[in-house]
């Protein structure tokens, strides 16, 4: 009989959750509170959903009548079904190493399958019994430096997904995306010692909207915006809409200058590129650099 009870107690220490209130978790260092205790089984640890998905920002709803947990962030959403084996991420399906499961009125989920699948690092220390969530480490976006033939000035574009035009203007760097001549950056710069008649930076932005770059002006909605350039003195900008029949095109000009150069900078393409990349952009701008 002894025999038999050892064993039937071996046998429940495999396949009975081991509720372990020792266990702690944090999320980018900071502790989380649940109103029932984490516990492991079969070394997989098991949290309560609500407190996990709404430490990491996530929307949390729950299906009683089909025992469904969902959770949203952003665009991705995962549904788990309690005791079921296949949880689904964005309408497919992802196998689980251990069913969701409702104890004390909580629905618990482990707690590495859920980590992941929106991103986290998952890091559990035996030592200190603690599961660390982090986000994971942005890659690194390769840089592509462009120089003007003159080599007055270099700017770093993000990518590489740039390709220079050919152009006879020394002072001048135009460069498409890769593949389309939807989205492109223009980049020209004049020696202030050759423009006797400008006088001002203003001087060089009333200039260019009215005689360069006319025509685009006078056939666009035309926006001041508001631009703070680190490498250069002072900015002008303006935003451009114009609305063609097979769509709409937009254009970001920046008038700037530096103690010896002014610029015009132009970032223009197709409306849904230029929104796409516009931000990413304007900040590539503050990577111009004069040679000395």
């Amino acid at each position: 009989m002894k025999k038999f009870t050892a064993i039937l107690l071996i046998l429940l220490s495999m396949t009975m959750p081991v509720w372990a209130n020792e266990i702690l978790v944090n999320y980018e260092g900071s502790p989380i509170s649940f109103d029932a205790p984490p516990f492991l089984e079969n070394d997989i640890a098991m949290v309560p959903v609500r407190a996990i998905a709404e430490k990491i920002g996530a929307e949390v709803l729950w299906s009683a009548s089909s025992e469904v947990v969902t959770i949203k962030k952003e665009d991705n959403v995962i549904s788990i079904a309690v005791d079921g084996n296949i949880a689904q991420k964005n309408g497919e399906d992802i196998s689980l190493d251990m069913p969701a499961k409702i104890v004390a009125d909580r629905v618990f989920v482990p707690l590495r399958f859920v980590g992941e699948q929106f991103g986290l690092n998952v890091v559990w220390d035996e030592q200190t019994k603690t599961i660390a969530l982090t986000k994971k480490a942005s890659k690194e976006i390769e840089q592509s430096i462009y120089m003007s033939k003159d080599n007055t000035y270099s700017v770093t574009l993000p990518g590489k997904v740039w390709q220079e035009e050919a152009s006879n203007l020394e002072n001048t760097l135009i460069l498409n995306y890769v593949g389309e001549r939807e989205l492109s950056v223009l980049i020209s710069c004049y020696d202030k010692g050759e423009m006797e008649e400008i006088e001002t930076l203003q001087d060089f932005a009333e200039f260019n909207r009215q005689s360069v770059y006319g025509a685009i002006y006078a056939m666009a909605d035309v926006t001041p915006q508001n631009i703070t350039l680190t490498n250069m003195n002072a900015v002008e900008a303006d935003e451009i809409v114009v609305k063609e029949k097979n769509g709409i095109s937009k254009a970001f000009f920046v008038y700037a200058q530096t103690q010896k150069h002014y610029y015009i900078c132009v970032i223009t393409g197709t409306s849904q590129l230029y929104d796409q990349q516009i931000n990413t952009l304007k900040q590539a701008l503050q990577t111009i650099t004069e040679k000395v």
